[in-house]
């Protein structure tokens, strides 16, 4: 931006990205806690779930509607007010008495993330020159890959030394440095006059998710045929087909459905949003069950646990710019396919998993379950934007953050769902193979609708 110094700039830069490296933190920091934060609580582990549940949940259903809210009152406003409501939930959460104080101050943690992680990208390019826009946005990457990677060490370590209340007053303390540095860094933007939000579709998604959410939360417990599961089940279905059907309804005027559903039309893009939402639904399935299968049955301290754990992500991070300059070579079928396979047997080996597994080979696992995920991940990114038109690329770079927030969401509800099983070995097991499973699936649909598109191009080449 004009009249800024090549510091400044660097500095905003920075501003902006530290709130991937908040929303990173604070999703993997606490699935080590939760044996902690149950036992501190007097509650069960199944609603102790609901701390790292609610935060992805809330995130899931408000991206949208911050993206659409920052284009009309400005980028900046949004953003900057997601800090401080961050901060607000942050301070919240390191002081709640209850687990439903803690879980409601969770929501508004969310509700800030949302702000700051529909608006950041936007505010790249609005602040930056386009010949600096690539190396910034790449810095988002970076800071969301070191939100991760430092999130369940960090939350070990802190757990270990001190309390999970502990890891709360060191979110409050960076989103306090983030907000104080973003009001005095960012330079403020003009509305962009984007149409009205749909508040109505926004609010019937939001319900129809969070009761599908509850009623998975509730399987493990009740039984998966019993009615307390199947009720909820039933009606958040028929609440998604109404969703479904309001999003496909011609708008007057500048109103926009929620999410454009009418993009899904392009196959291309219908499989990798399939394809991310199932493979971060496993990883994040894997995610919250482990620290507590290490902590519970191989009974290691939340240290060791949270070293372990950051296997994924230093995988992920390693692996997922070489597979992503490989895929440049060989094409997105060949990688995404051995990505998919490699996490179902990934999977699939721990659906075995037992108090005599060595840690080593727990270990490789999460490093396999993470390389994978590189595999996977850069190529189908690739593959979705690729299909999108040029004056979409927006709306499809949204829906891609919202299939990723909905799988990690519904990855930690399943996993809730298991550790609510009276045997929880059995919970276990039984969530790692259903995972195995949907991956098999979502590969198999995968290639089906390569090989259609394949030959649907030569018929239009030969044509």
């Amino acid at each position: 931006m004009k009249g800024m110094s090549s510091d400044s700039l660097r500095l905003t830069q920075y501003t902006i990205c530290l709130g991937a490296l908040l929303s990173n933190l604070s999703a993997g920091m606490f699935n080590i806690a939760l044996v902690d934060i149950a036992d501190s609580l007097q509650a069960s582990l199944p609603s102790a779930q609901w701390v790292v549940t609610v935060y992805l949940l809330v995130i899931s259903v408000l991206l949208p509607l911050m993206g659409k809210l920052g284009d009309r009152i400005g980028r900046t406003k949004v953003h900057n007010a997601g800090y401080f409501i961050f901060l607000a939930g942050a301070l919240g959460c390191a002081l709640s008495p209850s687990l439903p104080l803690l879980i409601a101050s969770r929501v508004v943690q969310g509700a800030g993330a949302a702000m700051y992680q529909a608006t950041n990208m936007a505010l790249i390019i609005s602040v930056f020159p386009k010949d600096q826009r690539g190396r910034a946005l790449g810095l988002i990457s970076t800071f969301v890959a070191a939100g991760s990677l430092a999130g369940p060490g960090l939350g070990g370590l802190v757990l270990e030394w001190f309390s999970w209340r502990t890891g709360f007053w060191l979110l409050t303390a960076l989103a306090l440095t983030a907000w104080l540095l973003a009001n005095r860094l960012i330079p403020k933007d003009a509305p962009s006059g984007a149409g009205k939000p749909d508040l109505a579709g926004a609010a019937l998604f939001a319900v129809s998710l969070t009761v599908l959410v509850t009623s998975l939360s509730l399987g493990g417990s009740y039984g998966w045929v019993s009615w307390q599961v199947l009720a909820p089940i039933i009606a958040s279905l028929a609440g998604f087909l109404l969703f479904t059907a309001r999003c496909l309804t011609p708008w007057p005027g500048n109103r926009e459905p929620f999410i454009q559903l009418r993009l899904f039309r392009e196959p291309g893009i219908a499989a990798g949003i399939g394809v991310t939402l199932v493979t971060y639904l496993a990883a994040f399935s894997a995610q919250l069950l482990l620290p507590v299968f290490f902590r519970s049955e191989l009974e290691l301290g939340p240290a060791a646990a949270g070293m372990i754990m950051m296997g994924y992500p230093l995988s992920l991070v390693i692996f997922s710019p070489l597979f992503g300059s490989l895929s440049d070579k060989l094409g997105t079928y060949p990688l995404m396919s051995a990505g998919l396979l490699l996490m179902a047997g990934a999977a699939g080996a721990m659906s075995f998993l037992s108090a005599s597994y060595p840690v080593l080979a727990v270990l490789a696992l999460i490093v396999l379950l993470g390389g994978s995920m590189g595999m996977i991940t850069p190529p189908n990114n690739s593959l979705i934007l690729g299909r999108a038109r040029k004056s979409e690329l927006g709306l499809v770079s949204s829906l891609i953050a919202l299939s990723r927030n909905l799988g990690m969401m519904l990855g930690t509800a399943a996993g809730g769902a298991a550790l609510g099983f009276r045997d929880q070995a059995l919970g276990f097991r039984s969530l790692f193979l259903l995972c195995a499973v949907l991956l098999l699936l979502t590969f198999a649909v995968f290639a089906l609708s390569f090989r259609s598109s394949r030959s649907k191009e030569f018929r239009e080449i030969e044509g």
